[in-house]
């Protein structure tokens, strides 16, 4: 049972497809993925961002079909028409990678570590360091998003949550490097300034079921930042700022007097990214962000992002261990691996020339769902079930 249709056509003989608590399509793996019957089939496997895809917005499960639940509580299902065209459209839409950037970067890592302490004994001393981060530097234009890709545990995310001092020189955590945003090293900002520059670099977090405060509605959760920082005069200021960020992010005013239970999982990550809204930021830290949804609300979230970034002129660091994704999403990428960056330049170049080995191991072991490949994998669970029955 999963969501990652790449996963499905690594290993399966036969799929099935639910919609709504509805069986909608059930057959023969290559069936499916050659030749589907059903929209929203066609929609899941369009959904998915590919190594070799050419979108720069992704379809979703609205351009294939409409839905809704009738009155004697049946599904309905309304198919659409779509054309070459449309698809055409999805591959010119918004602005092309950002290659070249101009002027100074508006992020700037030196040297960056991060050593947690490994304590043993009674007394518990310190006894070695694990190097998560172990010399990291980058840069990050205004308006560009950099992709941070590697395995689990290779330190991506602790080097986001460093850069924005969510990680500190405390409990015997050592940090050490230089972060420099908007021409300022952050290490020579006092506490007081630096929380007046802390409205300008923001995080969404991997998990929206855990990150979002089930005893707090959406209003106050998202006009909290606002009160701390002390934006808009009254509270009725930032309730419409509040209304303004959820119909911005794809959500309804109305829904700002709910608990973050009654949301789906997309629907609590599009709060979560208007909570990231509220400060109006220039940069924002995306860990993992669309690593819990399904394809199709994976689709959603990211073309969001984008449309965002366009509509605020953001900067994104987006940290994932979809290799896939990040090519989608960002203009350059940087791979990490044991805490060091091993690789980084335009995210389209190391996915076609990857110079590093372990870039080129990453890349292989992204699952594939065109059809040779889901051939090649048949023949060879039919020659293993042969052997295995002698």
């Amino acid at each position: 049972i999963t969501h990652d249709l790449g996963v499905i056509a690594e290993i399966s003989d036969h799929v099935a497809v639910m919609f709504q608590g509805h069986l909608v399509e059930y057959g023969d793996v290559l069936d499916i993925f050659s030749n589907p019957k059903h929209p929203y089939t066609r929609s899941l496997l369009a959904c998915r961002p590919s190594l070799d895809t050419k979108f720069r917005r992704l379809p979703t499960t609205s351009t294939f079909m409409d839905w809704h639940i009738d009155d004697e509580h049946r599904l309905v299902i309304e198919e659409k028409k779509v054309d070459e065209g449309e698809f055409k459209r999805l591959e010119t839409v918004g602005r092309p990678k950002m290659i070249k950037p101009e002027g100074e970067p508006l992020l700037e890592v030196e040297d960056l570590k991060v050593h947690f302490p490994i304590r043993k004994g009674v007394f518990g001393r310190i006894h070695d360091y694990v190097r998560a981060v172990d010399g990291v530097s980058f840069k990050v234009w205004p308006g560009q998003t950099l992709g941070l890709v590697g395995e689990s545990g290779c330190g991506k995310t602790t080097c986001g949550r460093a850069l924005l001092r969510l990680i500190e020189n405390k409990g015997g955590v050592k940090v050490t490097g230089r972060v420099k945003f908007e021409g300022r090293w952050l290490s020579d900002v006092p506490a007081d300034e630096f929380r007046a520059m802390r409205r300008r670099m923001q995080i969404i977090f991997q998990d929206p079921y855990s990150s979002l405060n089930p005893r707090m509605t959406v209003r106050d959760m998202i006009s909290e930042p606002m009160e701390v920082h002390r934006l808009y005069r009254t509270k009725q200021e930032r309730t419409d700022r509040v209304a303004h960020l959820l119909e911005e992010v794809g959500l309804e005013a109305n829904h700002m007097n709910r608990y973050p239970h009654e949301f789906s999982g997309g629907q609590r990550q599009r709060i979560s990214v208007a909570r990231a809204l509220a400060l109006d930021p220039k940069f924002i830290v995306c860990d993992e962000s669309v690593s819990a949804l399904d394809v199709s609300v994976q689709a959603q979230v990211l073309n969001l992002l984008k449309d965002l970034q366009e509509a605020h002129e953001l900067t994104y660091i987006f940290i994932s261990h979809d290799l896939s994704v990040v090519k989608f999403q960002s203009d350059t990428m940087a791979v990490m691996k044991d805490g060091l960056i091993v690789e980084e330049g335009p995210a389209d170049a190391i996915y076609e020339n990857p110079r590093e080995e372990y870039t080129r191991r990453l890349i292989e072991a992204v699952p594939r769902d065109d059809l040779d490949h889901i051939k090649t994998r048949i023949a060879a669970r039919e020659t293993a079930r042969t052997q295995r029955d002698g």
